[in-house]
């Protein structure tokens, strides 16, 4: 196609040609130029043609040249950004003209220039940036080497680096407000002023000034533990000294109120403080050399506190022989002093020991105090839902006392073991102690067991010989309506003393056949008998009444005078032959009851007084 367009041109160059020459033939013959001329003329043409293609040529050559060489430069720049970029080499497509190679090229490398300037200025502005965060912190900038085109990995890198020293710094600062504040609260607690220029720099300077080093933090950190370790100890300082002016506060027996006024305003641990408690101590001291033998009293008061703290035998108890001496000098109170000082050591070496034995110790009191309760017979007149609260404690107690004393024993074999020693509790082992308190308790069980069988047999023998009291409280029997009227009370109290009567004449009977009446109570209940010598009783009858008080008071004045001495009993069974059996000593006679004129004139003044209470309705 290239081919037919190009013969196209040269027939349209040829014809134009052979137009142009015509017309120049024409001209010339019309002017009258002879041949020769005609030919020189047409060679000039020539020649003027031909140099002006050559013109063409050559202008089209260079143009040719300089596409080439701006399509090298071209290459040159394209292939030098990829390797500065670090990105893959551009190859133009072959089949392109040398134009659209040139122009292709040409916006490769707009487009790769651009690229590396925004790398250029990203890296210029994370440069700035780590700059300033390495000046704050005393650190080393990230290197990138200077002249070069980062790449991306570079750049990332670079990025992760700034943000890492931003958080840092952000940590550090908000790490540094804090300790600032700690430390200057330690300096107004411990009452201290700044002493070095690092000190002046955290306390005086601004936050932002401060300096984020390694170095700084490490010393900021040092500076917080000097203070905290310095307050615990003055802390420490102060616990003793107080603890040893109330030690001798106590030991002196300093009044309450004097203690009070000496704690007022007696707050914190600055040194003035300390000044304070030190010259309290020493005036304690004082008053316990003019009071040596009240001190050293104290001072036993104490110790028997923490004998008992350490459940020390009585062997062990005994070892301390200045216990016993009435001789009070400063040695005698030096000596007191030592075992306090002693005893002190040995709990708070093993005071895990002890507490868990205390724990221990205090279920077990638990266990048999609420054991001594369920035991109670009056613990069902408590009210309002204690008895259910009681029992609830007891089984929890119950419950948790073999796990504790489980704990207990593991935690003392971990200690022996570690010390290869054993501990002791009141000069035994602790399974030794523990064995020793149940079997006391077990004893104590018994002796208490046994105590109420005694008890109960001896109120069985007195309700056998003295009659067993009611069951109903007094003011209920008193106030009770009786249930039948005095004539069927008067009936039937007249037909249970033909029934004694009989029995006291019965010679058939055995001792044992007034068994009905050695297990009740000799004196009938106010509200089933009526008195002997009561009639049918009228309410509002005034009459009936006079004639119940001149019983009653006739029944008084015989029990005043006395029976006859015929009419008493001996102690023997009594029969209806009048022999006399010696009693055993597992029989209760008759005798023992008294008189039958006694027996009646107790059941008279008994429904005497019922009826004078509470008439029947």
């Amino acid at each position: 196609m290239a081919t037919n367009g190009r013969m196209s041109v040269v027939e349209d160059l040829v014809k134009y040609l052979d137009t142009s020459m015509n017309k120049l033939n024409r001209i010339w013959t019309e002017i009258g130029i002879v041949d020769y001329q005609r030919k020189e003329r047409a060679q000039t043409a020539m020649l003027h043609l031909q140099n002006l293609l050559e013109d063409m040529v050559q202008e089209e050559e260079a143009l040719k040249h300089q596409i080439t060489k701006r399509i090298e430069k071209y290459t040159q720049e394209v292939k030098s950004l990829c390797s500065e970029l670090e990105i893959p080499q551009f190859e133009p497509c072959g089949k392109l003209s040398m134009l659209q190679c040139e122009k292709d090229l040409r916006a490769k490398v707009d487009s790769l220039s651009g690229e590396k300037q925004e790398r250029l200025k990203t890296l210029k502005m994370l440069k700035d940036q780590d700059q300033l965060l390495c000046d704050a912190m005393c650190l080393t900038p990230y290197y990138i080497p200077t002249g070069s085109t980062p790449s991306n990995d570079q750049l990332k890198a670079l990025e992760q680096h700034v943000n890492s020293l931003k958080t840092e710094k952000e940590k550090r600062f908000a790490e540094f407000v804090s300790k600032k504040k700690q430390i200057v609260e330690l300096f107004h607690e411990i009452d201290r002023n700044p002493q070095s220029d690092f000190e002046c720099d955290v306390i005086c300077e601004e936050d932002t000034t401060f300096l984020l080093s390694t170095e700084n933090m490490k010393s900021l950190k040092v500076l917080l533990t000097e203070l905290e370790e310095q307050k615990e100890d003055m802390q420490k300082e102060v616990c003793a000294l107080w603890d040893r002016i109330t030690c001798l506060w106590d030991r002196l027996e300093i009044s309450e109120a004097e203690r009070s006024h000496f704690r007022k305003d007696k707050s914190g641990i600055k040194p003035a403080l300390l000044e304070t408690l030190k010259a309290e101590i020493s005036r304690c001291e004082k008053l316990k050399f003019d009071n040596i033998q009240r001190f050293v009293e104290g001072m036993r008061k104490e110790i028997v506190e923490w004998w008992d703290k350490c459940f020390y035998s009585r062997e062990q108890r005994e070892q301390f022989t200045s216990y016993y001496n009435e001789n009070y000098t400063e040695a005698l109170l030096d000596e007191h002093d030592r075992e306090v000082q002693k005893l002190k050591k040995y709990y708070d070496g093993h005071q895990h020991l002890f507490e868990s034995l205390e724990k221990w110790d205090s279920y077990f009191r638990q266990m048999i105090e609420m054991e001594r309760k369920a035991n109670d017979p009056n613990r069902f007149n408590n009210r309002g839902g204690k008895l259910l609260q009681e029992e609830k404690a007891r089984k929890k107690v119950l419950k948790d006392l073999p796990k504790i004393e489980e704990d207990l024993k593991e935690t003392v074999l971990k200690w022996e073991a570690e010390h290869g020693c054993p501990f002791l509790v009141e000069g035994v082992a602790l399974d030794d102690f523990i064995q020793r308190q149940w079997t006391a308790y077990e004893e104590q069980k018994v002796k208490e067991k046994e105590q109420r069988h005694k008890a109960k047999a001896r109120l069985m023998e007195e309700e056998m010989i003295y009659g067993s009291k009611p069951s109903t409280p007094a003011k209920k029997r008193f106030l009770t309506t009786p249930t039948k009227t005095p004539s069927k009370l008067r009936k039937l109290d007249d037909g249970s003393c033909s029934r004694i009567s009989v029995q006291l004449n019965d010679t058939t009977k055995t001792p044992m056949s007034c068994s009905k009446i050695q297990h009740s109570s000799v004196f009938a209940s106010p509200s089933m008998r009526a008195p002997m010598s009561a009639s049918k009783y009228t309410p509002g009858c005034k009459t009936t009444r006079r004639r119940s008080l001149r019983g009653n008071r006739k029944v008084l004045t015989e029990r005043n005078m006395g029976p006859p001495p015929s009419a008493l009993f001996s102690h023997t069974t009594v029969s209806s032959h009048g022999h006399s059996v010696p009693a055993t000593p597992n029989d209760v006679s008759m005798a023992s009851m008294g008189t039958y004129q006694d027996f009646e004139s107790g059941i008279q003044m008994n429904s005497t007084l019922t009826y004078r209470r509470k008439p029947p309705l």
